[in-house]
């Protein structure tokens, strides 16, 4: 792992809908960051400051923090687990504080999470946990309380330690017709290394009487030893003898210091 310890905090729309509980946010919950990528030493301390607010305007709002293990399906969505039964949890290595905080309309509040790495790893590469904001909040139906629902927010942490290594590659791409008759591309992305991936890069169509078309690629993570599915739509037919250019590179490379790293230009050509 690079000597000098990256930290980078990621705003993006991370924040994730949990099983039965919906995104809090449009309720007047936000969470930041959202996702903290994290370099860490053996035996040592590292914290981070998570901000909690109440965007509402009217409602003071109640929650209760909490911790869990994360995972990403193939697809990309998230799936949590309780916090120390997965092989990559880090949450045993976790306290915060405040657990509970009450927010009037326009306050936010800080939770101070405090992180101490085992000064023994059983392994390099990649752990997670998810520092979580839960709530009850009324169903308004026909402008009358009904249904009370849970709802969560997360903030998805990746602490990163040792000789650790991201390794994507595309595996596999090809067209496909989907049961509505759309064309669509189908990557698969392998990461066999024990770091995650995080990948940003284009798509670009060119064909026979069309100029060139792009695409963007943005915060496409695969996880360690993980595989991921990707498809994009295309809205308009493809242009004849079109040929589809995939350029993607890894801004979380750890084996490279200060830099991202490209993967190789997948091309498919389509007849």
């Amino acid at each position: 792992m690079n000597k000098k310890s990256r930290l980078r905090l990621i705003a993006a729309a991370a924040a994730a809908l949990f099983g039965f509980a919906p995104i809090a946010y449009g309720f007047g919950i936000g969470l930041q960051p959202t996702t903290v990528e994290m370099e860490v030493e053996p035996g040592a301390r590292t914290r981070q400051v998570v901000t909690i607010g109440n965007v509402h305007t009217e409602k003071t709002i109640s929650l209760t923090m909490g911790l869990a293990d994360w995972s990403l399906d193939k697809t990309g969505q998230i799936e949590l687990t309780p916090p120390g039964e997965a092989d990559s949890s880090a949450a045993t290595w976790v306290r915060f504080s405040p657990a509970f905080v009450t927010l009037k309309p326009g306050e936010s509040k800080q939770i101070i999470v405090d992180m101490a790495t085992p000064s023994r790893l059983t392994r390099s590469g990649d752990f997670r946990f998810a520092l979580i904001a839960s709530t009850i909040l009324p169903e308004e139906r026909g402008g009358q309380s009904g249904v009370w629902k849970k709802y969560q927010l997360a903030s998805l942490f990746y602490l990163t330690a040792g000789d650790a290594a991201s390794k994507p590659t595309i595996a596999a791409g090809n067209i496909v017709t989907t049961p509505e008759g759309q064309s669509q591309l189908a990557l698969r992305i392998d990461n066999p290394g024990n770091a995650h991936a995080r990948l940003d890069g284009e798509i670009k169509i060119s064909g026979a009487g069309a100029g060139p078309l792009t695409m963007p690629i943005g915060n496409l993570v695969v996880l360690h030893e993980g595989t991921r599915d990707y498809a994009v739509d295309f809205d308009q037919p493809l242009p004849a003898g079109a040929k589809i250019d995939v350029k993607l590179e890894n801004s979380f490379a750890p084996q490279i210091e200060g830099a991202t790293e490209p993967l190789p230009i997948y091309t498919i050509a389509v007849p």
